[in-house]
């Protein structure tokens, strides 16, 4: 792009939606003119300060803060500003074992980041980019923040707020380098209306990022459990075997994965074998009783180990969540041949929720 002013980036950015003409002419008055020179190529510098100007444009700070409470107070301020949410009582919390995690309300809800401080006074950056997602527009906003990293460590991250088409833009016209170009927006429904913190709470809050298909899968292999492992136990199951879903029916279980199961690729490639699906079934009912956690289901059409899978998810916030793949853990069993990993399962789960608890206690009346 040739010929370039303040004034011809704003336009563009007029012309693509990104701001208004009085946004642009605002930020016109607060840049001035006439950098970039008429005939120059635009730099980066003058594209992000024509962004930054309109109001599009969120800072994550690299080098140190004299408030790491202050520095992510600015950086969640000015994000939820851009995306047009509120946030309020902003808190880094530290609790008994020195954990540290950031607590804070969007739009009312409750939302915990967990975040680790190695270097003195530096924000945790890795944190922020995994997590500014939260700060994004909700309903039917298309807009999401694009994240383009500092070049070196003691850089500066920066995050552009735009739609999918904008952004494709700013890299193609600007050349902008900004990451997540193909990231899709998940939806974000309105919040749960259970008793926050519930069982009925978090699976309010699970069904609202499910799609229809994944519901829908979700429901059916719920609500047959009983009948499947009723199944399971006549058909695979030894007299006198303990059904009780207690760690001590796990340690029992164990022996007759390891005896039809030699390695993990024999439990993934068996995984819809009824036996296999019977102890699926069996281990996470046995971590659902063992640990404030609900089955889980995502069907995102992604080629990750965690899609088109039945799951047990902790009973926390996202931003305390583990999650164990039942599959996964009597895959490992076979791997290892290790007994009481499967009563382990569930320690997993408990970690989180114990680490949530902590922050909880920890944080200031």
């Amino acid at each position: 792009m040739v010929n370039t002013t303040y004034r011809s980036l704003t336009g563009r950015l007029v012309e693509l939606g990104m701001a208004s003409e009085d946004e642009a002419a605002a930020a016109l008055a607060t840049l001035g003119e006439p950098p970039p020179g008429p005939d120059d190529e635009p730099e980066e510098a003058d594209v992000l300060d024509v962004l930054d100007g309109c109001g599009l444009v969120v800072w994550a700070h690299a080098g140190s803060v004299d408030d790491l409470e202050d520095g992510y107070r600015e950086i969640l301020e000015n994000a939820a500003e851009c995306g047009g949410v509120t946030v309020a009582d902003v808190e880094l919390v530290e609790d008994e074992d020195g954990e540290e995690s950031l607590h804070f309300l969007r739009d009312g809800e409750p939302v915990w980041w967990v975040v680790e401080h190695e270097s003195g006074e530096h924000l945790d950056l890795l944190t922020v980019m995994e997590c500014i997602d939260d700060l994004e527009p909700g309903g039917t906003d298309p807009r999401m923040f694009y994240a383009l990293p500092g070049e070196d460590p003691d850089d500066d991250d920066l995050y552009v707020l735009a739609t999918p088409a904008q952004a494709r833009v700013l890299h193609d016209e600007f050349g902008l380098d900004l990451e997540g170009l193909d990231r899709v927006k998940p939806p974000r429904a309105d919040p749960p209306t259970a008793e926050l913190g519930s069982p009925e709470w978090y699976m309010q809050s699970d069904r609202a990022r499910m799609s229809g298909p994944a519901r829908e899968y979700l429901d059916q292999w719920t609500s047959g459990m009983a009948e499947a492992l009723d199944r399971w136990r006549a058909e695979f199951l030894p007299d006198g075997f303990p059904f009780d879903f207690s760690p001590a029916s796990l340690d029992a279980l164990e022996p007759l994965v390891l005896e039809r199961h030699t390695d993990w690729d024999s439990v993934i490639v068996a995984g819809t074998d009824p036996f296999v699906s019977g102890a699926v079934r069996y281990l996470g009912e046995s971590m659902l009783r063992e640990v404030p956690s609900r089955w889980g289901y995502q069907d995102l059409g992604l080629s990750d180990s965690y899609d088109r899978i039945p799951m047990i998810r902790s009973n926390t916030p996202l931003g305390f969540t583990q999650t164990v793949v039942p599959l996964h853990r009597l895959a490992a069993l076979a791997k290892e041949r290790e007994r009481g990993m499967l009563a382990e399962s569930s320690r997993f789960l408990q970690d989180a929720v114990d680490s949530h608890s902590k922050a909880v206690a920890a944080r200031r009346d």
